[in-house]
C-alpha cells in the first residue's frame, strides 16, 4: 500500500488557531509557528489642501518643512532692514550734502570792545558767497589775531550759513599823545596796554566819549617810528606807567571801611584814589608833573554840599611829584589839599618835590 504523504501533490495541512495569536504551519515535515505583532502601523498623517501647493511636487518632511520657512523669513527681514539702511543712508546723504553746501549769510561778531564789525570783517578776509563748509575757521582766526587789540578769538560755525566771532580784546591801559612839533593840540593820541603794546591811534575828538574819557593821558613823550603792534619801549613812559600803578595800589590800602570814615575824608573831587581825569606830562625826565582836574561842574557842587566854604576850582592844577616815593607824596597831598582849596581858591600849582616845604603858586 502505497504512503500518499510521501507524494509532494498532497495538501500541507494548515490549522489556524483562532483562539491565540499563534499560528503552526507545517510543510514538507517541518514546523512552522508565527504570531502576530501587536504593535500597530503608524497611520499616514492627514496632508492639508493648500491651493498653493504644488500637486506634482513630493512634499518633504515636517522639520525641513520648518527650516526652510524660517530661513525664508529671516532673509525678507534681512532684505527688509538692509532696504531700509539703504534709503536711510542714501537719504541723509542727499539731504546732509545740500544742508552743508549753503553759502555764508550772517556774520556775528561779539566781544568787540576797541574794533569796529566793519574793521573785523575786514581783517577775517571773509568774501560774499562762500560755502560755510569750505571755509577754514582756523585761517580765520589766525587773521583776526593778527590785529593787535585782539588777545584771542573763537570762530564759530553755525549751519547752514552763519558764521559767530566771539573775540577778546587786550585791555587798554593809557592813552598817549601823539607828539607833532607842527601842532600846538594833539589830534590823535595812541592807545597802550600797561605792557606798553600800542594797540591803535585814537582821533583827539574821541577822547571826550564815555568809552576814552576815564583812561589817564600822558604827553610829552617823542614817538617817531611807532605804529600799531609795537611795543614801545621808554623809561619816561615805564616811570609813567609805575605812578599809574602807585596810584592805584595806594588806593587800595587807603579806602575806607565804613560810611562814617566816608563822611570823614576831606572833600575831594575827584578822588586821589583814582586815575580818572589824569594827565601826566612827562617832559623832564627828573620830575613827573601830574594835571588833575580837581573840580568840574558837577564837582563843584558836590563839594558844596559837604563843605559851604569850599569853593570849586576853575582849572586844572599842576602838580611836580619829582621822581620817586609817589606814594607818601600822594598821601601828603591828599593832607593838605582840602586846607589849600580853601585858603587859595585859584591855585594852580602844587610842588611837593621838597621833603620839608610845598611850594604853591595862586
Amino acid at each position: 500500500m502505497q504512503d500518499w504523504k510521501q507524494h509532494s501533490s498532497r495538501r500541507s495541512p494548515y490549522r489556524r488557531q483562532r483562539s491565540s495569536s499563534i499560528s503552526v504551519r507545517k510543510e514538507r515535515g517541518s514546523t512552522f509557528i508565527q504570531a502576530k505583532s501587536s504593535v500597530l502601523k503608524d497611520r499616514p498623517r492627514r496632508k492639508l489642501i493648500s491651493y498653493f501647493r504644488n500637486p506634482f511636487k513630493e512634499h518633504p518632511e515636517p522639520e525641513l518643512l520648518r527650516l526652510k520657512l524660517r530661513n525664508g523669513i529671516r532673509k525678507v527681514f534681512g532684505m527688509l532692514i538692509l532696504s531700509g539702511m539703504l534709503w536711510l543712508s542714501g537719504g541723509t546723504a542727499y539731504l546732509g550734502w545740500s544742508y552743508f553746501q549753503q553759502p555764508l549769510k550772517d556774520v556775528r561778531i561779539s566781544g568787540n570792545q576797541l574794533l569796529e564789525p566793519a574793521e573785523v570783517l575786514k581783517i577775517s578776509g571773509l568774501q560774499p558767497g562762500i560755502l560755510l563748509a569750505d571755509l577754514d575757521p582756523y585761517l580765520v582766526a589766525s587773521r583776526i589775531q593778527s590785529h593787535p587789540i585782539v588777545k584771542k578769538v573763537d570762530v564759530r560755525r553755525e549751519f547752514p550759513g552763519s558764521l559767530h566771532l566771539v573775540l577778546f580784546e587786550q585791555d587798554p591801559f593809557v592813552l598817549v599823545e601823539k607828539s607833532d612839533p607842527n601842532q600846538y593840540l594833539p589830534d590823535k593820541y595812541w592807545l597802550l596796554t600797561r605792557e606798553k603794546l600800542v594797540l591803535k591811534s585814537i582821533p583827539a575828538g574821541v577822547i571826550a566819549t564815555p568809552e576814552f574819557r576815564d583812561f589817564p593821558r600822558i604827553k610829552g613823550l617823542s614817538d617817531p617810528g611807532i605804529t600799531s603792534g609795537v611795543k614801545w619801549n621808554s623809561l619816561a613812559l615805564e616811570r609813567g606807567l609805575l605812578f599809574l600803578e602807585t596810584v592805584g595800589t595806594w588806593a587800595e590800602k587807603t579806602q575806607p571801611t565804613s560810611a562814617e570814615n566816608l563822611e570823614d575824608l576831606p572833600p575831594l573831587l575827584p578822588s586821589l584814589s583814582s586815575t580818572k581825569g589824569l594827565v601826566l606830562d612827562l617832559t623832564d625826565p627828573l620830575n613827573l608833573m601830574m594835571r588833575w582836574r580837581f573840580s568840574a561842574e558837577e564837582a563843584g557842587k558836590e563839594v558844596a554840599q559837604k563843605d559851604k566854604s569850599l569853593k570849586p576850582l576853575s582849572s586844572p592844577v599842576l602838580v611836580q611829584l619829582g621822581r620817586d616815593q609817589y606814594a607818601e607824596r600822594l598821601k601828603r597831598l591828599e593832607e593838605l589839599l582840602p586846607g589849600l582849596i580853601k585858603e587859595h581858591p585859584e591855585i594852580k600849582s602844587i610842588d611837593l618835590r621838597y621833603p620839608d616845604r610845598v611850594t604853591l603858586v595862586p
